[in-house]
């Protein structure tokens, strides 16, 4: 093929750094401007018929409040998030009281 630009030819690191590829790369010193989020990773639970009835029921009242919508991976992503708030011994006593039921 014939070099019809008249441009000079460029070796093979030449070309592979050369272009505007890296311009807009951030430097690994700077900081984010948006916030970091890892994508959510399936995972398969076993609930009782109860816990499912439970679920659904706070969806239904999001739903009725008029709030966004919601699904049950959203509760229980809350429910986790809320154990966060809970001292070791409350977490362990609410463990020991599902397995009960």
């Amino acid at each position: 093929m014939r070099n019809r630009a008249h441009t000079p030819p460029k070796d093979e690191a030449s070309f592979i750094n050369g272009g505007t590829a890296g311009l807009n790369a951030k430097k690994p010193d700077e900081p984010s401007t948006k916030p970091t989020t890892s994508k959510a990773k399936p995972v398969s639970i076993s609930l009782a018929e109860e816990n499912l009835n439970s679920i659904d029921n706070v969806i239904k009242e999001e739903m009725l409040s008029g709030n966004r919508r919601v699904n049950r991976s959203d509760v229980v992503r809350a429910a986790v998030m809320a154990l966060e708030n809970l001292s070791r011994e409350e977490i362990s006593q609410l463990i020991e009281k599902s397995r009960l039921k």
